[in-house]
């Protein structure tokens, strides 16, 4: 896609910042992806990445629960989880986690309240775990993704240490109507983490 990167040095992690988590649950053949971006200075500072293979369910609820603590991300920090909406068991067992049951019900009560102006806001509004149909805004989250990486100066930090967001940034190909062809990009299941969790700052 012609990114142009721009690699920070910046290591420190604030426990007062908002963040936003982005988890691509790929389970059997697929790796399990996780990306958290924190908001510094008008900038997106991206904190953590990692790319799980063979993923068991249970063992990523505990992993995500971990980095969830580690970080101090809640609710009421302001922060936010985005979950690809293909994977209902897993965000069900998130929420669950969390204290944040029946979304299913959520969804139908906000659409209702919200009308004609019921968005990916009003989930961000109201919900902490947040599910994105990513077969639907896939492109919307490339184009979003690939704006914020050459805009100016670049508005997202990377510190060289995530080295396979990187590498999967610099191996990424659009094979037209902006859908990424994830058979020759590298990594692709941490840069699906990584669009999603850029959607926080597009809502925000």
């Amino acid at each position: 896609m012609d990114l142009q990167l721009h690699l920070h040095l910046n290591t420190s992690a604030n426990s007062y910042t908002q963040k936003s988590v982005g988890l691509d649950p790929g389970f059997g053949s697929s790796a399990f992806g996780v990306c958290i971006t924190e908001l510094i200075d008008g900038k997106a500072n991206v904190l953590f990445t990692e790319e799980y293979p063979r993923p068991d369910f249970n063992q990523m609820i505990e992993t995500t629960m971990s980095l969830l603590l580690k970080h101090n991300i809640t609710f009421d920090n302001g922060c936010r989880i985005f979950v690809d909406g293909a994977n209902p068991s897993f965000i069900r067992a998130l929420k669950s986690r969390v204290s944040e049951d029946n979304y299913e019900n959520m969804i139908d009560h906000l659409k209702t309240s919200y009308g004609a102006n019921f968005n990916l806001q009003s989930l961000v509004y109201n919900m902490f775990v947040v599910p994105i149909a990513f077969n639907k805004e896939h492109r919307n989250m490339l184009a979003y993704a690939k704006k914020l990486m050459e805009y100016g100066s670049g508005v997202v930090a990377i510190n060289p240490k995530h080295t396979k967001l990187i590498t999967s940034l610099r191996t990424a190909v659009e094979k037209g109507e902006g859908t990424l062809d994830k058979e020759a990009t590298s990594h692709d299941d941490v840069l699906d983490a990584f669009r999603m969790s850029l959607q926080y700052w597009v809502s925000n």
